[in-house]
């Protein structure tokens, strides 16, 4: 596709156009909204400094473990963008998947915890 100089400006331009720069995966498993990543205690000022803007703030608040929908919703992005940047950092390893893999798939025979869990429930209806 071929562009002018403006394109990455322009109003009509979409906000997913100019994060994928004409992308359309991601090159890894699909980043859920649950999936968590963070920049594992090793944020670079210097890095974040030449940035874009909208992958400064997510690169930023990912200094502490979070969810893709919610460094969605605190940087203002929508859920398509914030997965293409965050997968953008993730490649160069700026930030770290974390396994959202449950470690335990047992079920659980908490009774009172099941117990709560009905009661809650039953408030809601």
């Amino acid at each position: 596709m071929a562009t002018h100089p403006g394109y990455a400006r322009h109003w009509k331009v979409r906000p997913y156009m100019r994060a994928a720069s004409g992308r359309v995966g991601t090159g890894r498993r699909p980043l859920l909204i649950h999936t968590l990543v963070s920049t594992g205690g090793r944020f670079d000022p210097m890095l974040a400094a030449t940035l874009a803007p909208a992958t400064r703030r997510l690169y930023e608040a990912a200094r502490t473990m979070c969810s893709v929908a919610e460094l969605s919703a605190h940087c203002g992005l929508s859920l398509g963008v914030t997965r293409v940047l965050v997968s953008d950092l993730l490649k160069t390893n700026e930030l770290i998947l974390h396994d959202d893999r449950p470690t335990d798939v047992r079920p659980s025979n908490d009774v009172a915890l099941l117990e709560r869990l009905r009661a809650g429930l039953r408030k809601l209806t």
